[in-house]
């Protein structure tokens, strides 16, 4: 089944909305075992609209459009894919009774423009927009399936997941299931060389790469007749990269590295403290991102300045004159410090140079000290990064709470 999505409107194809709606529609279809075969953006144009559907008619089976379903002049889709088919459209009355009901329970005037709205052939299998006034449809003609899409991302995603998912499993005759691998601390070239004999395709199996933020994705997709063979395909696959990259894996699917801490914080009856300069409290936000995290997180502080450092956590006057803020020894009297002044178990702390500006050359932008105080003992890490100041931020909290999840491990 070749299938092509076609996004439809001038604030798509200019950049002031994001198209959102082909990576949804591309990720679920995904799921489904189907895969598109082209991305095409377009405006609101009917004879762009019209090279664009013929165009697609010629290459693949099902197109799929977002947009232009509006009550406007310049929401053309319905019209120029009718007009290609050779359909008439009419008004449906109880499309049109939906859509005055619509209006009236928000107390809105309905104007004479949305009545095209309710305007569709009569071959044509009506799709509900329960978060809006666009119906969507889909037509079948000529060995073709076109599935007409809103394009506002609720009334979409909500369309599409409803009805036009049902649609689609009755028509794959198979079983599909993908799974991502998380892993952190590798870089994707050689997380990629080592488990190269395993990338690719080979019996029904797909192994690939991807960079996520700040970390790498290990994804298998796999499909088959059977929902056991498919199964067995997807967990042989699964142990294979265990045993090649165990020690970096950091989760599954849309496991975050933060649940996993928290998890094992929750089991091993540990509690943890944070003391951050560079990060802002970000390693703070993160934690508490999780359900439950009460039970384990006593508090946090930012200690932006050299005299809060001081007054907070009990850093040294003299170290401070002497190696700086930004110094393993820094991080490691601030770890300790959080750590005895709330009485936690596990103190950790973030100091560096997060940029733009404000490195030297023996202190450069992106050097930052993280600290983990635990009873037995305190371990400072350095690292080098090189990102935006954000980036930066957001790198040094994932590897704060990386080596924090081996050490729990």
């Amino acid at each position: 089944m070749k299938i092509e999505i076609i996004a439809v409107g001038n604030e798509v194809l200019y950049g002031h909305t994001v198209n959102t709606n082909a990576s949804y529609l591309a990720r679920s279809m995904q799921k489904l075992g189907i895969s598109p075969m082209y991305m095409t953006v377009i405006g609101d144009d009917s004879d762009v609209i019209k090279e664009a559907v013929q165009l697609a008619m010629k290459r693949t089976d099902v197109i799929v459009l977002t947009g232009g379903l509006g009550p406007t002049p310049d929401d053309l889709t319905k019209e120029v894919v009718c007009e290609i088919l050779g359909l008439s459209m009419e008004i449906i009355p109880e499309e049109l009774e939906k859509l005055k009901q619509y209006f009236e329970k928000r107390e809105r005037a309905m104007t004479s423009n949305n009545q095209k709205q309710a305007a569709f052939p009569k071959e044509a299998y009506i799709l509900a927009n329960d978060c809006g006034t666009a119906p969507g449809c889909i037509l079948e003609q000529q060995g073709k399936t076109i599935i007409l899409l809103p394009g506002p991302p609720k009334e979409m995603k909500h369309m599409f997941d409803n009805y036009v998912i049902p649609f689609f499993k009755e028509k794959v005759s198979h079983y599909y299931e993908s799974i991502d691998i998380k892993c952190f601390g590798l870089g994707e070239s050689e997380l990629a060389t080592r488990i190269a004999p395993l990338l690719g395709d080979g019996e029904g199996v797909n192994v690939a790469t991807y960079v996520g933020k700040g970390e790498v994705i290990v994804r298998i997709a796999a499909y088959a007749t059977e929902q056991a063979v498919l199964t067995d395909k997807i967990d042989a696959m699964k142990e294979k990269i265990e045993q090649c990259l165990g020690p970096w894996i950091i989760g599954y699917n849309n496991e975050e590295l933060e649940e996993k801490v928290v998890s094992l914080l929750l089991k091993q009856h540990l509690t943890v403290a944070t003391v951050e300069s560079c990060t802002g409290g970000l390693i703070a936000a993160t934690l508490v991102n999780c359900g439950g995290v009460s039970i384990c997180f006593k508090e946090g502080i930012v200690t932006y300045s050299n005299e809060a450092k001081m007054k907070y956590v009990g850093v040294k006057k003299e170290t401070l004159d002497s190696v700086g803020a930004v110094s393993e020894e820094t991080a490691k009297q601030m770890a300790e410090g959080i750590r005895k002044a709330t009485g936690a178990d596990i103190g950790l702390s973030s100091t560096g140079i997060a940029g733009p500006g404000g490195g030297t050359p023996t202190k450069p932008v992106g050097l930052v000290y993280i600290g983990i105080a635990m009873p037995q003992g305190t371990e400072v890490f350095k690292l080098q990064l090189h990102g935006t100041r954000q980036e930066n931020r957001e790198r040094t909290v994932k590897e704060i709470l990386f080596r924090l999840y081996k050490k729990l491990q």
